[in-house]
């Protein structure tokens, strides 16, 4: 067998995905590996996107690794930034093609089938990007700790500042901030150390605390995922006005939110066609499937 085959990669802020396919379709295997985000630098993200790569191969279980075979499309979190696409770019690879672009971009043509469309991801970062009339919009998405608003790792922000407040004694009887000194070795110099070498997605790995303890009625933790879900619905509102009808949430943290969004916001998000790895999998040039349905 010596057809081409496609493979998608996500190479985010937590962990970088791969989605290898027929020209059909088909999904022949998938693969994880650890972040791949471009602040990691070039090699880092390409050794996660490899990683990840040789993992779907693998599960395809398509006999000795040819990379020459795929054509791929991948999405990088941070790719945005000045220069740094020129970079990347420049860097060789082993594929048949590589065509790169950043995760919202992917999340976008995955959620709308290739079509026009905005979605707001809401993971260890957050961006809200468009397709409108084949030109790109984005909103946000400029990086943890400025920007981000409504992200993982912003959650994660203030999940800190929190437990610093109780490690001194300015608030008392949280379960996040109890769950927070723990994970990191229970009194506010162990904090503070880990936030000395601590990244964005290191922050973003205490959201589920957050999220945790505001099913246990922690008033903190759920103070800090409203005004996490106000952020996302203001990026919402902003594709709206920029002329995007359709827009969708995605991101590790939709489902959190999406229950706490402004009143009536959940119930005029669409539901995405697909994930970003289908929307890379469409970059790297499958047919989109599915949009001419709606």
């Amino acid at each position: 067998m010596t057809d081409p085959l496609f493979l998608g990669l996500d190479a985010g802020g937590t962990s970088c995905r791969a989605r290898l396919v027929d020209a059909s379709g088909l999904v022949f295997g998938e693969g994880h590996a650890g972040p791949g985000q471009a602040r990691l630098g070039v090699e880092a993200s390409f050794d996660a996107m490899l990683v990840a790569a040789r993992e779907a191969w693998r599960a395809a279980g398509l006999g000795p690794l040819d990379f020459a075979r795929l054509q791929v499309g991948a999405g990088i979190a941070g790719i945005e930034r000045v220069g740094v696409a020129d970079l990347f770019a420049a860097r060789p690879h082993p594929f048949a093609s590589l065509t790169i672009s950043g995760d919202g971009a992917i999340a976008c043509l995955g959620a709308h089938g290739g079509e026009d469309g905005g979605i707001v991801v809401a993971g260890t970062g957050s961006i809200a990007f468009g397709l409108l009339d084949e030109r790109s919009l984005r909103f946000g998405g400029y990086g943890f700790p400025g920007s981000d608003e409504g992200s993982g790792a912003r959650i994660g922000l203030l999940a800190v500042e929190a437990a610093f407040r109780a490690a001194d004694g300015r608030l008392s009887g949280s379960v996040l901030a109890e769950a927070v000194l723990a994970r990191v070795g229970g009194e506010a110099h162990a904090l503070t150390r880990w936030c000395d070498g601590a990244s964005a997605t290191d922050y973003a790995t205490l959201a589920p605390l957050v999220v945790e303890a505001a099913g246990q009625g922690d008033r903190t933790a759920d103070a800090i995922l409203r005004g996490a879900a106000q952020a996302i619905g203001d990026l919402v509102d902003t594709l709206r006005d920029a002329g995007c009808e359709r827009v969708a949430l995605t991101g590790g943290l939709a489902a959190a939110l999406m229950p706490l969004l402004p009143e009536g916001l959940a119930e005029t998000l669409d539901e995405p066609l697909g994930d970003p790895l289908d929307g890379a999998l469409i970059l790297a040039g499958l047919a989109p499937v599915g949009a001419g349905d709606r």
